[in-house]
């Protein structure tokens, strides 16, 4: 009998260009138990048409066509049709390496895991850099771990830790098993509502998850583009982060851990306003950037984060930044954005 081990959730929206890529890679899998659901959340160019091609070729791989909704309402409704003992979700422009998914279902199986965790690739397509955040931490975590390494590692680094993440928000290079999302029913929250709202799944998870195991090697492709940083700003982005916090908090509260976490969540807020505060130099004219990055200044979350943050601690790039945003230097800020833009090292 060949029961289905993993159920991979892609939710597509207007990617004709790269959905193909991200298909064959899937299909290459050294790997056969798994299905594809395919969710076109509304796409006008094609996209969904593709995957219809796709899907009357291969009898794993199955489409849902739905009204857009966003990133993680898409997730959902494939999660309604998962028949998987465990999910992965990928992105529809990104795409994973041949042996994935037979080394991550390995690992959580010899652990007898609930969810696994590997490291990725950040493509920028004639680049490829390992992300090489979770070097040394290689290994299983059960019972106290979870809640004294998982989760704080998942929030962030701390105040001196060389990078801002550690095991990174995103839900796209992990797998969770598939009982636990629908006994306790998780679903994601609206990208809509807030920027990164993987995390809110992942903290959600992480309360009924007894072991998790890492594999410190990367296996997925996080593609980014040239055109990533202004097609992506907005205005709202400072509203959605500061909300994304607040829900962090509460849920660190609930766990009772929201002490040792505080300043891990707090630096990945910085974190956010600074990645925020490039798009907006990027995309924007001195004026309107300048008003963005004063906006930030004077918000009562960004200003109370930073007021007792330990800025000395962080790395030389993130201290500098850090320093001019807590001092409302708008203009310092500005031009320190510029030269972080043009190294592209984001």
């Amino acid at each position: 009998m060949n029961e289905i081990k993993i159920s991979i959730i892609v939710p597509i929206y207007n990617v004709k260009k790269y959905i193909e890529r991200c298909l064959n890679s899937i299909i290459k899998q050294n790997f056969t138990r798994f299905e594809v659901i395919l969710v076109d959340d509304g796409s006008t160019d094609g996209s969904g048409e593709v995957a219809d091609n796709y899907a009357d070729k291969f009898d794993f791989i199955k489409v849902l066509h739905k009204r857009n909704a966003g990133l993680g309402f898409a997730r959902n409704t494939g999660l309604k049709y998962a028949n998987g003992e465990y999910v992965l979700f990928i992105d529809s422009d990104d795409y994973i390496e041949p042996n994935m998914l037979i080394d991550l279902y390995s690992s959580v199986k010899k652990a007898n895991a609930d969810v696994c965790y590997s490291d990725f690739f950040r493509d920028y397509g004639n680049i490829i850099v390992e992300n090489n955040h979770l070097k040394g931490l290689e290994g299983v975590y059960s019972n106290k771990d979870i809640y004294s390494k998982i989760v704080p590692w998942l929030i962030g680094g701390s105040p001196c830790d060389k990078f801002d993440d550690i095991l990174g928000w995103g839900v796209w290079k992990s797998l969770y098993k598939n009982e636990i999302i629908q006994k306790f029913d998780l679903k994601f929250h609206s990208e809509r509502e807030m920027i990164s709202e993987d995390i809110i799944f992942q903290l959600d998870f992480l309360k009924k998850t007894r072991k998790a195991v890492i594999i410190d090697k990367p296996y997925y492709h996080y593609c980014l583009r040239k055109e990533s940083l202004s097609a992506h700003f907005s205005k709202d982005r400072l509203e959605k982060n500061a909300y994304l916090y607040h829900q962090e908090l509460k849920r660190l509260k609930e766990m009772g851990i929201l002490k040792q976490t505080k300043l891990r969540a707090d630096r990945l807020l910085l974190a956010a306003s600074r990645v925020n505060i490039m798009m907006a130099v990027s995309s924007q004219n001195c004026k309107d950037a300048l008003k963005i990055i004063n906006s930030y200044e004077m918000n009562k979350t960004y200003s109370s984060s930073l007021r007792e943050y330990p800025i000395e601690k962080l790395p030389f790039r993130q201290r500098v930044f850090a320093y001019f945003l807590k001092r409302k230097y708008s203009l310092l800020t500005y031009l320190i954005s510029i030269i972080y833009v043009k190294k592209s090292n984001w």
